[in-house]
């Protein structure tokens, strides 16, 4: 048994009271404003709740359709983000993964009667094994038959979309493999062969049976599609699955293998597990976003799933920030919009139209450089990158206010495909004047909306750093330094 100590001696020094920092009341910046953020937070969803409610139900047809497809290609977007964004491997065959989901989802979802149709129709090319591939034939056949009456049609388009990315997470497997092998330019080659070939392959006689070839099958419910509750529940658990990967451990572990590959696996990060494993994840949310979009549209079919997908996402990731999510979220609000409501962009307008409209587009962009130039402090101010587009955009503002009785700017012109035009020119734009996309890496916080620098240290800890600006200690530290520099010198001679 230890004995107990006695008091002090009299005379000797007492020893300081000291306290904890949790005593003293001290909370790191992320326990900082906790109960104020938990609050914005809650307000935050219940806004868009209420934003969503008001959609669903006194919104037009149109209104919903768009928000439906914001959710879906936002699905779609953030898991392509956590490979190309996260990892850093430029991944160019996203739109092959939304094909395997999407027709595996409108397959196994589709309804008796139009399985009755294709297996009546003269043009069908599915085999009687792919027609009988059906979730309800198999509740029924496990003898959940309450799972395969009408009311629960939205438990079966789960199990779907839940297949649909299963099958799609398997073909990413196959193709993370390359990319233990591959990199830069090569891999984005190799994963835009596997888009093309995958598509390709579906219209071949070999796998007509299971897609029906170019015709693809109609009859997948819609319901589910372009449900903005529907959509947006599941863009939600993908944003949140992708949000806790990416500060997780293995989120850091892509990260490093983003930031330098080599430095990673020296510090013992399985590189070739992480790259497959974040091919697999991407590939079935991606599976997902497809049988979402497959319900969209109410059909399969395979000129849905072409190259201008992927184009798609990767302009919305490119203009949010590559490897944020809420950039990602960002850049898909803004490509939807230009794909939805850009229809005028398309229309038949005199050629002093559209020049007068280049001319606004060239003084936007001198304006938006002017005032990052000024925002970044960069000499000069006024530099090429701002009164080129400057004067280019006086002189076209001027042949189209001035120059109408031209013969030459009065014909007529139809900008047909001036939609992914205008997100080109938007692309070359961001990529010129902030290369990082609008978010950067950031993410959107509580902390960012009210400027609260989370790297500037407390007061509690500036008075455990006091050392670092006490002059008396810093200067016996350096001459610390200098007698073991001079000891090491003596000895060596």
């Amino acid at each position: 048994m230890s004995a107990s100590k006695g008091p002090a001696p009299q005379g000797a020094p007492a020893k300081a009271a000291t306290l904890s920092p949790a005593e003293a009341g001290y909370k790191p910046h992320y326990l900082l404003n906790r109960s104020r953020n938990t609050l914005l937070t809650l307000a935050g969803l219940a806004l868009v709740a209420v934003i969503l409610f008001f959609v669903d139900s006194s919104g037009g047809t149109k209104m919903q359709q768009v928000f439906a497809l914001f959710a879906i290609w936002g699905i779609a977007t953030v898991s392509l983000n956590l490979v190309n964004g996260v990892t850093g491997i430029l991944s160019l065959g996203h739109h092959g993964f939304m094909l395997i989901g999407g027709y595996v989802t409108g397959l196994l979802i589709l309804p008796q009667a139009a399985r009755d149709n294709l297996s009546a129709s003269a043009r069908s090319s599915l085999s009687d094994f792919a027609i009988g591939l059906s979730v309800e034939n198999w509740m029924r056949a496990l003898g959940l038959d309450f799972l395969a009456t009408p009311e629960t049609l939205w438990a079966r388009f789960l199990i779907a979309v839940f297949i649909g990315g299963l099958m799609a997470a398997l073909f990413g497997i196959v193709v993370g493999f390359p990319s233990l092998r591959l990199r830069g330019d090569y891999l984005a080659i190799v994963t835009f062969a596997f888009g093309e070939a995958i598509r390709l392959l579906a219209s071949t006689p070999m796998m007509a049976s299971f897609t029906n070839g170019a015709l693809g099958f109609a009859g997948v419910p819609s319901e589910f599609g372009k449900s903005v509750w529907w959509t947006f529940g599941l863009l939600s658990i993908a944003v949140f699955v992708m949000a806790r990967l990416k500060y997780s451990s293995y989120g850091r572990a892509l990260q490093g293998i983003r930031e330098d590959e080599i430095a990673a696996e020296a510090m013992g990060v399985h590189t070739a597990y992480h790259k497959v494993l974040a091919f697999a994840i991407s590939a079935f949310f991606a599976g997902v976003a497809g049988g979402l979009w497959v319900s969209w549209v109410g059909t399969a079919r395979l000129d849905l799933f072409l190259f201008f997908l992927t184009f798609y996402f990767l302009v919305a990731i490119s203009v949010g920030g590559t490897g944020s999510i809420t950039g990602a979220l960002i850049g898909t609000a803004l490509v939807v919009w230009v794909r939805q409501y850009g229809d005028p962009l398309e229309q038949s307008y005199p050629l002093s139209t559209w020049v007068l409209a280049l001319g606004c587009v060239l003084l936007a962009v001198a304006l938006i450089a002017f005032l990052v130039r000024r925002h970044k402090r960069l000499k000069p101010v006024t530099g090429p990158v701002v009164l080129g587009p400057l004067v280019l955009g006086v002189l076209a503002v001027g042949f189209g206010l001035f120059g109408t009785e031209m013969t030459a700017l009065q014909q007529s012109w139809q900008g047909f495909g001036m939609r992914a035009i205008t997100l080109a020119i938007l692309l070359i734009a961001i990529m010129i004047l902030r290369p990082a996309g609008v978010m950067g890496r950031k993410e959107f916080s509580w902390a960012m909306l009210f400027r609260e620098r989370l790297d500037e240290p407390t007061d509690e800890e500036r008075r455990q750093d006091a050392w670092l600006s006490n002059a008396a200690l810093a200067a016996s530290l350096a001459g610390d330094d200098e007698e073991e520099d001079a000891d090491e010198n003596g000895g060596a001679v």
